[in-house]
């Protein structure tokens, strides 16, 4: 009768576990699918061995190093992997056994009557020694279960990490050339401000000898001042530039660090299947190993149902003296082992296994967030490779046209044939081409940094 009884027991709890499996299976098949081509038409030149490398820039490469080193959020996210590896090693703890021991010292006073009549107080003191068991058996693999949860909960926040880690780095190499790029611009801006300075100079003298007109003079001004104003917004970005800069590499944000020109673009990387590019990336995997982690959540929320195995056991003593209070022989001890089932809890754990099973459920939309999230990152960069590519020749074109169009209104201005206004007009779609032109070579190199991020190259050459 009662192998009958266990028998149907192991089935039952055979068929409880399978069936937590099952739930992780249909769950499963709602993730997105994952096509076998990418959408955007790009073509990849080579493989990248170290993307930060290709760009040939040592300045680079130096600040990327220091933001490793002293960026505040890489810092709490490496200090995150400890608490999440102490965590891993605390769940065996369940796992064995507990023991304390105790010790203890007692005063024990009595009053008695002596033959005279006096009363007198007696005290009587005692040495306890005791020690205690507390060990729940494993039987289901429940606590096991959980242990093993909390280990891939330590490689979530490690992939965590590294993807924070891939982060830092593409802002870091974003920040540094976006700073360039402003240094430029304010370049450009100073530049501008002398040809309006050398303009109005023109137009002053022109205006003396009685060729030009007042309002001529006056537009001249005006734009010469608009130009100053512009270079000051310059200089201003520059300087936020420069401070946002240091705040990511960890420096205190002086402004004090120089900018260099902006690199030429490294050939293209060459990009495997989306489901194997895809697969490489840290927040992705991460992503999967908090679904498998939910997953053994689930199944030790349903194994609490299951009733506990528990083994206590205590030994004491109690003596006049320590010397005797070790004694072997001196102990009194019992083992209990106990099979307990819960009955009512008041719903406390059909609760918790109703909200295991819907944060998993939390966690698979997440995870199909992130991939899709993670493809249309690639898919963008992809397609922005060819547009802008495209874009800076052209405004390259219009820079070389705009730039041969001032020279000639110059020399007609000069000449008497054309107006201020042409000759300022010119100068200002001269202006607005370089500036675009510097600006596209900055969407550029973002872009495939962004590329590289969104594909997880290796940052350096075998790393």
């Amino acid at each position: 009768m009662i192998n009958t009884r266990i028998c149907t027991l192991l089935i039952a709890i055979t068929l409880f576990i399978s069936g937590c499996s099952s739930n992780q299976k249909k769950y499963l098949k709602k993730l997105p699918d994952i096509p076998s081509n990418w959408s955007s038409i790009y073509e990849g030149n080579e493989n990248s061995n170290g993307w930060v490398s290709e760009f040939e820039d040592e300045t680079l490469y130096g600040l990327i190093k220091e933001a490793l080193e002293n960026n505040k959020d890489l810092g709490i996210a490496y200090e995150n992997i400890k608490i999440a590896r102490a965590r891993a090693g605390a769940s065996l703890a369940p796992l064995l056994p507990a023991i304390n021991v105790g010790a203890a010292k007692s005063q024990i006073s009595t009053t008695i009557q002596n033959p005279n009549g006096e009363v007198e107080r007696i005290y009587n003191y005692r040495d306890s020694l005791t020690t205690q068991l507390n060990w729940e058996i494993d039987i289901w693999g429940r606590l096991s279960t959980r242990s093993k949860a909390s280990y891939l909960n330590a490689k979530s926040v490690y992939n965590d990490y590294e993807a924070a880690k891939l982060s830092i780095v593409g802002l870091t190499a974003q920040a540094w050339y976006l700073f360039c790029e402003s240094k430029l611009q304010t370049d450009l801006a100073e530049r501008n401000l002398q040809t309006r300075l050398s303009t109005l100079k023109r137009v002053e003298s022109r205006y003396q000898k009685g060729i030009a007109q007042s309002r001529d003079l006056r537009l001249a001004r005006s734009e010469a001042e608009s130009r100053k104003a512009e270079l000051l917004n310059r200089k201003k970005a520059l300087s936020e530039a420069a401070r946002n800069l240091e705040i990511i590499i960890g420096r205190y944000p002086s402004s004090k660090i120089s900018a260099d020109t902006l690199p030429g673009l490294p050939p293209r990387p060459i990009l495997g299947s989306p489901e194997d590019v895809l697969k490489n990336r840290p927040d992705i995997i991460s992503s999967e190993i908090q679904l498998e982690q939910a997953g053994l959540e689930v199944t030790a929320a349903r194994l609490a149902f299951l009733p506990s195995l528990n083994i206590t056991a205590q030994w004491s003593t109690s003596e006049r003296d320590w010397s005797d209070a070790f004694d072997p022989d001196r102990l009194a001890g019992n083992i209990i082992a106990s099979l307990t089932q819960s009955i009512f809890q008041g719903g406390t754990r059909i609760a918790q296994s109703k909200i295991t099973e819907s944060q998993m459920k939390i966690i698979l939309n997440q995870y199909s967030k992130t991939l899709l999230n993670a493809a249309r990152e690639i898919e963008d960069a992809l397609f922005a490779e060819n547009i802008l590519q495209d874009r800076e020749e052209s405004l390259l074109n219009a820079f070389k046209e705009a730039k041969a169009a001032e020279k000639l209104t110059i020399d007609q201005y000069n000449r008497g044939v054309s107006t201020i206004f042409e000759l300022l007009d010119a100068q200002s779609r001269r202006l607005s081409a370089e500036s675009l032109l510097i600006n596209s070579s900055l969407l550029r190199i973002t872009n495939r940094i962004k590329l590289h991020l969104a594909i997880s190259s290796p940052l350096f050459e075998g790393i």
